[in-house]
This record gives structure tokens, C-alpha cells and sequence, in this order.
């Protein structure tokens, strides 16, 4: 679930914002000052205006183009004298507080009936009036999007497809100057107050909309803050074959998603499309099909004109790891302007105090090419899980960082076999080992290793019994005795999708093939005394779906590896 947190700006950090330059036909300007905008506009005379754009698609099949509502407030100097002003909005599909309360995928096969879950609140991506207040004094047009079939928006959405994508350039597209657009009374209205220039922030949904408004090309779009944003919808929802779910949210899909965003008024009319989401993300393979390219963001980098500032959180399992991290990446391949703020924190956004300031003077920066010094910091910035900032880097991985490729066991070749529960969670299963999983481990570290980047296994692994099973792995930090085994980060694969994302493959029982994965990308530091863990499972309980028990599975530990991305190579490695 990609869930409705928002960023906040807080108390401790009012007056720390840098502003957006703008001038107008009249006296009033936006003022910069030392690279930041002063509050120099009076908030009791801003103009808060609904707005409905239209976009160019009948999602809903009712004949007419569908339209997403806008709540816009900008400075009243937007109308007595002129001004023009750069516009920050936020995109969301939880605005509404017309929940259904959807039925989730079952995902114990043969056993369990499907369970109930309704996404929690409703109202959590309104941003704080006093946020609004302090953008909108500096200078800014604050607009909140209703998304494709949400709250007071017609159309049906799409889980981040084209559809939402279109609906979303449509809004910038207006403020940009095009497109058509009408008020509350149905009258033809202009963004004629605009500065046409966009950025958008948000965080999780918020922040994967905008991500799928960049890769539509060049626009009026001009920065992007995606924070624990989907950069892939299938690895949202699949990985490598097999159908994962978003931490804390088992049975949750793309349909599914868009089930319980769907808030719109009579959204019976978006029946067919949300049958024709379930048939075409299919379940049944967890193929990555061309219903996953067209929600493969980090795939199409090379049309993002707009910079692009991400804040991942490095324990997040519901917007994992990999979203940030490969768009990232795919973002340096095609030279978009970026920055990276790694967080030691789950789902939302980062809380040191830096980061604002940081954000802010990136928003400056590039929707007015304000001089404030954003360009001169390192692009990547690491936060601990004590809201501190710890550290910068030039790039991530962190220079320095080497694959160091490790046997799972030495010794004699020997083939370790294990019978999946499917019942209990991995973590259960390093406390009180059942004989459900295998577990092979380092000698003792004498000094500490430090992990920077993506693990990747390649595994000789059968399956006895079946003809289909899952297979994960979990990397595992294990400390002196006494202590509790931490599983630091974890990957899947389904065997049918051993030689392709596409195409799934037959399993032939006790026959032994090699498996190749990644795990999460992470940071992480093993200390000295502690050991390195491997440990090889089927069903995860948490993610995977979960067959029913008794499927048998064996490894050959000494042909199988792991590759780790040590900061100093192999000689970071003193046992």
C-alpha cells in the first residue's frame, strides 16, 4: 500500500525557506534574499479557486473528456497587480472520504478465504495549512491534485498507467499554458497568473505521480521530489517472477490499489476498467508484460526533463529499497540533473532538519535558477535512524565500494535439502530454526564490513517435489550469542523466470538449475565479532504467496554465492 503520509514543514523550520523569483506587471515581486524568498505576501488576501482541467482521454466511457479537480490558492497579487509566480503541487489520489472497503487476493491457496482490508484514513494528503501558508507567502501557487477518479475528479484510474500519467501532464500542461481548464461555474478559466514553471513533491503516491508526469518529456515540469515513490510499479508488486506484496499489505495488487483509491462519485462506472487492471497484471506468472512497461518509470529516465531529488528510506519494505536506488541509477545513464537522500527509516520521508532547508533550496533552484548554493553540496546525504545527518557522498554506492563473491559453504560438494511451512515468518524461523530453511554463515569478523549497494546470489537450487515454488534468500547480520539474528536486507525469485523477466519457463522436479537474483539495495555496517549470514527459504511469509506446506527444496551450498558490495573489496573482509 502506498500509504498517504505527507511531508510537513514543521515549526523548526520556518524561515529557513529559499523562495521562488518571480516579477509582475505591477509593484509586487517575489523577493530573494541571500538565495531564500521572504515572506512578503499577505496570506489573508491569497485566492483559493476549484479548478477543473480537462484531460485529453474518456476513461469512464460516459463521452466526454474526463477532468481532475484542482484546489489552487496563490498570492492575491496574482490578480490586483500582475504577478507571476512559479507553482509547487502536490498530486494525490487520497483526497477523497468515499473508501470502499475492498476484498484483497487471497494469498494462501487452497486454505484461507479472502480477508478485508480498507486503506486507513482519507484526508492525510491535504498538506498542513500552515505549510500552505508559508509557501504561498514567499510566492508560490500551492495546488493540491485530485487524481484520475478520486475525490472530485471524473475518469478511472489506472495504478499509475498512462491514464493517471496523462491526467497529471494535463494540470501542468494548463500552467504551462496550454490544454483547457474551467472554474466552479463551468466558465473557460487560464492560468494566466502562472509563471509556467512546475515543481511537484510528495510523498509515496504523491510522489510516484510526478515520476509519472516526468516521463511523458519535456513540459512545464521543471523539478520533481518523489519520496518513498514507486520508480516501477512491477517491483512494487512482483519480483523477479514471483508475486510479491508491499510490506504489511499481503494480498495487495495493482487492481487492488486502484480499488480503494477509487473515490469519485458513482465509481460503478469504472467496473470494466478495473476488471480489464486485474486481468492484464496477471497473478497467475508474475511476468513483467507490457502492463508493467508502460508503469516502468526508471525504464523511460531518458525522457525526464525535469531534475530529479529522491528521498528513499533504506528500511522501507513497503516502497522498497530498489525504487529509489534504479531510478537513481537510470537517472545518472541519461545525465538528469539528481540528488539522493538516503534515510535509516521505514515508509514516508527523512526528518533531519537539514533536509527541508535542502529541499527548498533545490525547488529554488530550479524552477527560478535561484543562487542557492544546492549546487555545490554532494548529491547524496545519509541520515541515521536518529533523524541525524551522518554524512555526504559523491555517488552511491559510496566510492570505494567493491562486489566481493563469497562460497554459501566450503568443503566437499554436498546438496542441503529443506520442506517449506509456508506458515511461520523468516524471522521466526532464525529464532527457533525448524529445519524449514538453510542457514550457512562467515567465520567471526575481527573488524567491521561495510555493505554499500545490492547484493546478488546465484544459487544451484531443485525443487523435489513440485513443480513451481518460491525461492528467497535473506542476507542475515548474526551477532555474538545471545543476540537476535538481523536480517539486513532479502530477494526472490520464481525458477519458472530463471533465464527471463518475460517468459516463464517449465520446472522439472529434483532437476538442479542456477538461480540468479538481487536482494535490496541497502547500507549497512557488520561489526566486528558478528558474522555474515546467508539463509535460503522458500515461501516468505510476509511477501511471497503462500502455497500450501511440504514443497521440498535443495542447494548445493558450495557451487552457490554471494556477491556483496563491500566499501574496500575483499580486504574490508578480516575473519
Amino acid at each position: 500500500m502506498l500509504q498517504p503520509v505527507m511531508a510537513a514543514v514543521t515549526a523548526a523550520v520556518v524561515g529557513l525557506l529559499p523562495g521562488v523569483a518571480a516579477t509582475g506587471a505591477g509593484p509586487a515581486t517575489v523577493v530573494i534574499r541571500d538565495g531564500a524568498t521572504q515572506p512578503v505576501f499577505d496570506y489573508d488576501k491569497a485566492i483559493t479557486e476549484e479548478i477543473f482541467v480537462e484531460v485529453p482521454l474518456d476513461t469512464d466511457g460516459d463521452g466526454v473528456r474526463d477532468r481532475v479537480r484542482l484546489e489552487v490558492t496563490r498570492p492575491g497579487e496574482t490578480e490586483t497587480d500582475g504577478l507571476k509566480v512559479g507553482s509547487l503541487m502536490i498530486a494525490s489520489p487520497y483526497l477523497g472520504d468515499n473508501w470502499p472497503d475492498v476484498p484483497y487476493h487471497d494469498v494462501d491457496p487452497g486454505e484461507l478465504p479472502l480477508r478485508k482490508q480498507a486503506r486507513a484514513g482519507g484526508d492525510e494528503g491535504y498538506p498542513e495549512e500552515g505549510t500552505w501558508e508559508f509557501f504561498v507567502r514567499r510566492g508560490y501557487a500551492m495546488i493540491s491534485m485530485e487524481s484520475l477518479g478520486t475525490a472530485g475528479s471524473t475518469g478511472c484510474p489506472d495504478a499509475g498507467g498512462p491514464h493517471e500519467a496523462a491526467a497529471t501532464r494535463a494540470v501542468i500542461d494548463w500552467l504551462g499554458g496550454s490544454g483547457r481548464a474551467y472554474d466552479s461555474s463551468g466558465a473557460v478559466v487560464a492560468a494566466d497568473w502562472s509563471a509556467r514553471k512546475v515543481g511537484m513533491y510528495g510523498v509515496s503516491y504523491n510522489g510516484t505521480l510526478p515520476l509519472a508526469a516526468a516521463v511523458t518529456g519535456a513540459s512545464a515540469l521543471k523539478t520533481i521530489i518523489p519520496m518513498s515513490a514507486v520508480s516501477s510499479w512491477y517491483d512494487e508488486y512482483r519480483a523477479n517472477g514471483l508475486v510479491v506484496a508491499p510490506y504489511g499489505w499481503q494480498g495487495e495488487d495493482a487492481d487492488i490499489h486502484a480499488r480503494i483509491i477509487l473515490s469519485r462519485k458513482n465509481p460503478e462506472v469504472c467496473a470494466a476498467a478495473m476488471d480489464k487492471l486485474e486481468r492484464e497484471q496477471d497473478r497467475a506468472t508474475g511476468d513483467y508484460s507490457p502492463f508493467w512497461a508502460a508503469r516502468d518509470y526508471a525504464a523511460k529516465a531518458s525522457k525526464i526533463k525535469a531534475s530529479v531529488f529522491i528521498v528513499q528510506g533504506l528500511r522501507d519494505w513497503n516502497v522498497k529499497t530498489k525504487q529509489g536506488i534504479q531510478l537513481w541509477e537510470a537517472l545518472g545513464r541519461h545525465g538528469v540533473d539528481r540528488k539522493l537522500w538516503l534515510y535509516d527509516g521505514d515508509h514516508g520521508s527523512a526528518s533531519a532538519p537539514q533536509f527541508f532547508p535542502a529541499m527548498r533550496r533545490w525547488i529554488d533552484h530550479y524552477i527560478y535558477g535561484a543562487d542557492s548554493g544546492i549546487q555545490g553540496e554532494a548529491p547524496v546525504t545519509f541520515e541515521d535512524a536518529s533523524y541525524a545527518v551522518t554524512g555526504t557522498s559523491a555517488a552511491w554506492p559510496v566510492p570505494g565500494s567493491v562486489p566481493v563473491t563469497l562460497p554459501l559453504a566450503v568443503g566437499p560438494a554436498r546438496r542441503d535439502t529443506f520442506v517449506d511451512n509456508g506458515r511461520t515468518t523468516p524471522a521466526e524461523e532464525l529464532l527457533e530454526p525448524a529445519g524449514h530453511s538453510l542457514a550457512y554463515r562467515s567465520p567471526v569478523l575481527t573488524g567491521p564490513a561495510r555493505l554499500s549497494g545490492a547484493p546478488k546470489v546465484a544459487v544451484d537450487v531443485s525443487v523435489d517435489n513440485r513443480t513451481a515454488a518460491n525461492v528467497t534468500a535473506l542476507l542475515v547480520d548474526y551477532g555474538p550469542a545471545g543476540a537476535d539474528p538481523v536480517i539486513v536486507t532479502r530477494g526472490w525469485i520464481d525458477p519458472r523466470n530463471r533465464a527471463s523477466l518475460t517468459r516463464s519457463l517449465p520446472v522439472v522436479q529434483g532437476k538442479t538449475y542456477r538461480l540468479r537474483w538481487d536482494m535490496q539495495p541497502m547500507e549497512h555496517i557488520f561489526a566486528a565479532g558478528h558474522r555474515i549470514g546467508v539463509v535460503v527459504l522458500s515461501t516468505d511469509y510476509d511477501y511471497t504467496l503462500r502455497p500450501l506446506p511440504g514443497t521440498q527444496v535443495s542447494v548445493r551450498p558450495t557451487s552457490s554465492t554471494i556477491q556483496l558490495p563491500l566499501v574496500g573489496g575483499r580486504a574490508a573482509l578480516k575473519f
